[in-house]
């Protein structure tokens, strides 16, 4: 991606055709447009994650700013690609160059997806441990029965095969 200072040096230079300079600044709008749909698909998350650590009410707001993340991202990705197929003859582009691209977004949305799902499953499964802890306490240390009972299979084990 081409910064504002080289895209000003590109357009002044005599060389080089005016049909090169409007399809360098119309790669780089479209990236633009790409990468803010994208960002802001991020900050939805973000706020998304902070929302689910708060509260039951937060929690459900979290699963909203995630629904809001994703729809931002899938419509970034899929308007670029879209966008890449329909403008490919006016940005001078190969057929490999929009599989790359293609492919580039892709990945990027299947990473914030599985980042999603990842600490969102994370969440639940510390939710469900602590509901379980609450239910079946153990001894004074806070541990439930099931984990006092496993420590105490171990022991028992480890006393056995000192022996």
């Amino acid at each position: 991606m081409l910064s504002a200072i080289q895209l000003r040096v590109l357009m002044k230079s005599s060389w080089l055709p005016d049909l090169c300079v409007l399809e360098v600044m119309l790669r780089k709008s479209h990236e633009t447009g790409f990468l803010s749909w994208f960002r802001n698909g991020l900050l939805a998350t973000g706020i998304g994650v902070i929302a689910f650590a708060q509260s039951e009410v937060g929690r459900e707001a979290g699963h909203v700013f995630f629904i809001l993340g994703g729809v931002c991202v899938s419509f970034g990705g899929a308007s670029y690609v879209t966008s890449l197929l329909t403008l490919r003859r006016i940005m001078l582009l190969s057929r490999m160059t929009v599989l790359l691209h293609a492919g580039l977004v892709s990945v990027a949305a299947l990473f914030w997806l599985c980042a999603v799902s990842l600490y969102i499953g994370r969440l639940e499964l510390e939710i469900i441990h602590e509901e379980d802890e609450e239910e079946h306490r153990g001894d004074e240390d806070g541990e439930c029965a099931e984990c006092n009972a496993r420590r105490e299979r171990r022991g028992a084990e480890e006393k056995g095969q000192d022996k």
